[in-house]
């Protein structure tokens, strides 16, 4: 836009423009923040195909962006509650307390924690799902798989959760406001997705969900019970979706 006008005695003088590394801050600020809802948006978009082309399912892709909001949701909301609100500052930690005179979130603290997050919930969620799909191919009920899932890949997500807890936990101790705003961020986030979402959540929402719906279209070929020969119990698999085909997938 254009400058401030000077006027002097009804008549126009001139005209100031400011300029300098603060202004530019708030500009690139505003802007930023104009554009998350679309970002988030296409995010969403972006998550429903890979996962759609992934499972062949239609609610799995929409059941995972209902988790990660709700995970983005709780974990922006604590930030506030804790940079903004105060809520931490009775422990004496600078890390944890407000900064600065107007004792808000630096805007880039939820700009960089949210693709961040946003990948690190859908990778362990990918890697949950992938083995509920797994055990319903291979003839498990849907609250069966997520059972069996859960019994796999529990232990293996709560570590890689803890190790990613410790590595960004790091920020916490750097004396720059914005990295402490960013490591907390990073460190709630992890621990809801490895702990809460991957653990309640998301067992949940699919036993909400009648019968083998969470698959649909996608029909078991095979019952474990109605195939037993021999003493043994034999299936058959079905190719995956044309995103999950690997070489090493045997026709």
């Amino acid at each position: 836009g254009g400058g401030t006008l000077l006027e002097w005695e009804g008549q126009q003088i001139g005209e100031v423009f400011a300029y300098g590394m603060p202004l530019e801050q708030m500009d690139g600020a505003q802007y930023t923040l104009r554009r998350m809802p679309y970002v988030g948006l296409a995010i969403a978009a972006i998550v429903c195909i890979i996962l759609g082309g992934s499972f062949g399912t239609a609610l799995i892709p929409v059941r995972a962006v209902i988790c990660i909001s709700w995970m983005l949701v709780v974990t922006i909301g604590a930030s506030v509650m804790v940079y903004q609100l105060g809520y931490l500052e009775g422990l004496g930690l600078q890390a944890l307390a407000p900064s600065g005179e107007r004792q808000a979130l630096f805007w880039l603290s939820p700009t960089i924690t949210l693709a961040i997050l946003v990948g690190l919930g859908l990778d362990y969620d990918v890697f949950f799902m992938e083995s509920v799909v797994e055990h319903f191919d291979a003839g498990y009920s849907s609250r069966e798989a997520v059972v069996e899932a859960l019994r796999h890949t529990g232990t293996i997500i709560c570590v890689a959760g803890v190790i990613m807890f410790l590595a960004f936990g790091a920020l916490l101790a750097s004396t720059t406001p914005v990295l402490n705003q960013i490591g907390f961020m990073l460190c709630v986030g992890v621990l809801l997705d490895c702990f809460v979402t991957t653990k309640v959540t998301i067992p949940t929402l699919m036993a909400l969900v009648p019968d083998n719906a969470n698959f649909w279209p996608l029909e078991q070929k095979t019952s474990m019970r109605e195939r037993a020969f021999g003493g043994q119990t034999v299936f058959v698999q079905r190719p995956p979706p044309s995103f999950r085909r690997s070489l090493s997938w045997s026709h």
